[in-house]
């Protein structure tokens, strides 16, 4: 598992780009597209943030406890579908908005993780 400053960097920029798309899907598609990016952006932070908390205690747990935990994160995703369902499902909610908002998490999720590596000394390297 990637140490604090790289979940908390990862996190950061999800909070970021979910905000950017979200902005920009106001900008250019006017308010009901804003408006559903930011739902979807709402729920990747959200998603993210169950995300990191279930695999943490999953990674430390014990065998007994790993197989709760397994089964709690495959529950979030379950609960993630379903979510996504009822809020799609309503028609109130643009899913093209949506789907702009939610890949805020994977856009996220990769720049964190592309600057945590580029921020990274170089393997081999040794401090003075």
């Amino acid at each position: 598992m990637p140490d604090a400053k790289t979940l908390g960097r990862i996190t950061g920029y999800v909070l970021a780009t979910s905000l950017v798309l979200s902005v920009v899907a106001g900008l250019l598609g006017g308010l009901s597209l804003g408006i559903a990016a930011a739902v979807g952006g709402l729920f990747s932070i959200v998603n993210w943030l169950a995300m990191r908390w279930l695999g943490r205690k999953l990674l430390v747990a014990n065998d007994k406890g790993r197989a709760v935990w397994g089964t709690l994160l495959a529950a979030k995703m379950l609960i993630s579908l379903l979510a996504v369902w009822a809020i799609l499902s309503t028609g109130v909610i643009d899913p093209i908005g949506f789907v702009v908002g939610l890949s805020g998490l994977v856009l996220g999720i990769l720049a964190g993780t592309f600057h945590s590596a580029l921020a990274a000394p170089p393997q081999g390297a040794e401090e003075t």
